[in-house]
Parts: structure tokens; C-alpha cells; sequence
């Protein structure tokens, strides 16, 4: 990452994998954070957010909560320097729901988004599409899982992300919130209850 050794930013924004019906965050989400909290630590940004809802059946923890914990209790960063994102249920959430609830009121101007290798093309081409020329992403990897099922899944998820927004402007936080609403199975019913608006 030398490229962005020296860069500060408004918020350092960290992507969930897995984590068991206790909290325990797995291996990669770990590292996502391990990485996310040497930015924090290096002073290069002052507030870390760990993205993701309470996804498992089996508990109603939601992992951006357990991320908050493993930061506080386990590497030390102040509880006051990580927000939680709580709404999000995938990459697309994470983005839409950072830039309404935090970026936006918060008048973000750079941020920096982690999550694991293979996932961060996908990830910053969301982040871009979904904040908009007036917010500045840069993206850091870390390790994590590496193979072809992975690379092919995420070829599929990139394809179907451009067919669900599709003709809608980047960064136009109404239609493309409306959208993924409406469209997006995360969020319009089909595999999980609809979004409602909030």
C-alpha cells in the first residue's frame, strides 16, 4: 500500500466476512480488521466503522458489533473511535449505508475501505459507483482466501451488481437506494424481509 502510506482520511470503513453464533469473528474478518487498525493506529484517520447486521439464525449479534468488540477489547481502540453499521447485509448495503448515515452528515471527504484481496475490485467499484465523485475511496487488502471458485463468484456478483443498477447515475443516494430496494435480494424480500426505508 505505499501509494497510501501518507494519505489521512475521514474514516476508515472495514468489511465483514464470518463469525460463529457467539461473536467470534473468524479468521478473515480478523485480518480485515487487524489491517484496518493499523490505519487507525499509524493516526491516519480517526474513526474506524465495521459494517454488518445480525446475518446468522442462530444468534442476534450483529457482526459489525462483534467487529466494535474485537477493536475495543482485543487491539485496544478507543470505543468512542468505532461506529458500527448495523444496517448493511452485503457490499452494496455497506456502501449505501455508510454514505447516508455517516458520510453524508458527517461531510466525509476520503475514505479508505478494507476488506479482503480478492474482494476489494469488487468492493471499491461499489464504493465509487455508490459515493459519487464527491467523496474520494481508496481501498486496502487484506489477506485472506485466494481461488478460482472465489474469483468466479465474484465475477458473478460484479455482473449481477451492474444488471441491478443498471441506467442509474453514479452516486444518486435516492434511485440507487430505491433501487436496491426494489430490486436487490438482500433487500426486497426475496431472500431475506424488505428493507424498509429509515
Amino acid at each position: 500500500m505505499s501509494n497510501l502510506d501518507n494519505r489521512q482520511y475521514d474514516a476508515v470503513i472495514v468489511l465483514a466476512n464470518l463469525m460463529d453464533g457467539r461473536g467470534n469473528l473468524n479468521g478473515e474478518t480478523r485480518a480485515r480488521m487487524d489491517r484496518a487498525i493499523g490505519v487507525i493506529k499509524d493516526g491516519r484517520a480517526p474513526m474506524l466503522v465495521p459494517c454488518g447486521w445480525a446475518y446468522r439464525d442462530d444468534s442476534k449479534i450483529c457482526i459489525a458489533d462483534a467487529m466494535r468488540k474485537y477493536a475495543v477489547e482485543e487491539r485496544g481502540i478507543a470505543a468512542s473511535a468505532v461506529i458500527p453499521e448495523t444496517a448493511s447485509r452485503d457490499t452494496v448495503g455497506d456502501a449505501v449505508f455508510t454514505k447516508r448515515n455517516l458520510a453524508l452528515p458527517l461531510n466525509w471527504s476520503h475514505v479508505l475501505v478494507v476488506t479482503s484481496t480478492y474482494h476489494l475490485p469488487r468492493a471499491l467499484l461499489i464504493f465509487s459507483f455508490v459515493y459519487g465523485t464527491s467523496i474520494q475511496v481508496d481501498g486496502l487488502g487484506a489477506d485472506g482466501s485466494d481461488s478460482d471458485e472465489l474469483k468466479e463468484s465474484e465475477a458473478r456478483s460484479v455482473a449481477a451488481f451492474r444488471e441491478t443498477f443498471r441506467g442509474i447515475a453514479r452516486g444518486d443516494d435516492a434511485a440507487i437506494f430505491e433501487r436496491m430496494r426494489a430490486r436487490h435480494p438482500f433487500y426486497n424480500g426475496e431472500i431475506h424481509p424488505r428493507f424498509a426505508d429509515r
